[in-house]
């Protein structure tokens, strides 16, 4: 009998586990610009704590056939004014490549951005600054 309760009980941690794993994987559309589809989707800093800061989490495709050098720079805002700029990021991307989240450098934290504040009204974020240029090919913008 204690076998059969754990067995249940083992099942349902994976099954908690697994909806919790596919929630994380979310991405929102944000915009296609410049032949770059842009994705996002906001996570927690630490797992632990009331009410951690917010990270922005992206991902990025080349819709386009060329290699592009891409630039942005996130920007938050309260009431269209901006509290915050993120330094500007550059990647090269291969035709239809898609790169996200930290390994590719694409997580951006702002202290005191916290997420309960990305839930309000009054936030929001965008992307004032964007440069894409066509290349050909990435390996002399490895280094960007």
């Amino acid at each position: 009998m204690r076998a059969l309760i754990f067995r249940f009980f083992v099942a349902g941690l994976f099954l908690i586990a697994g909806k919790t794993a596919f929630a994380q994987v979310d991405y929102h559309m944000h915009d296609t610009i410049e032949d770059v589809k842009v994705e996002y989707r906001w996570q927690r800093e630490r797992f632990f704590g009331s009410d951690p800061n917010a990270v922005l989490n992206m991902r990025l495709t080349n819709l386009s056939d060329d290699y592009l050098v891409f630039s942005f720079v996130p920007a938050y805002y309260r009431d269209g004014v901006i509290m915050y700029e993120t330094p500007e990021f550059t990647a090269c991307l291969a035709p239809g490549e898609t790169i996200r989240g930290g390994r590719a450098g694409l997580r951006f934290v702002a202290d005191g951005i916290t997420m309960s504040m990305v839930e309000q009204e009054w936030f929001s974020w965008d992307i004032p600054f964007i440069s894409a240029e066509a290349v050909e090919n990435c390996d002399d913008h490895q280094d960007d």
